[in-house]
């Protein structure tokens, strides 16, 4: 399973992006800050549309950077769960509780987040025995 960045973060870069743009066309002089600014808004929008936040697999839960190539893998023993609280993703297992970092609610697609959210409540459920 992908869980993708927000539609709407990405949408909102790039917006950003064109209106700081159309701003810098717009002004007579245009400082290297002012050029800069709408191509990274556009970049960071385009990458947040493209890429994928979490993958989840039976044995991995891997966390991509918003940006660059950094990415966290966290490996999954049969009996270690993840768990939501709030918008927090924690990996439960028998070291204790470690929080995943990086990953939040606000930051994931709505339908993807949902799906992930199932994902480790079942996951949750196999691992203490407690089925539908």
């Amino acid at each position: 399973m992908r869980v993708r960045f927000s539609t709407l973060a990405g949408v909102a870069c790039i917006i950003a992006a064109t209106v700081f743009g159309l701003l810098a066309l717009l002004s007579g002089r245009v400082s290297f800050a002012g050029a800069i600014t709408p191509v990274a808004f556009l970049g960071f929008g385009i990458a947040v549309l493209t890429r994928s936040y979490v993958i989840v697999d039976d044995d991995t839960v891997i966390v991509n950077a918003l940006i660059g190539s950094a990415r966290e893998t966290y490996r999954l023993s049969p009996a270690d769960r993840v768990e939501l609280d709030g918008r927090r993703v924690f990996l439960v297992n028998k070291g204790g509780r470690q929080r995943l970092r990086g990953v939040t609610g606000w930051l994931a697609n709505r339908r993807d987040w949902a799906a992930f959210r199932v994902w480790a409540e079942r996951r949750r459920e196999e691992r203490t025995g407690r089925g539908a």
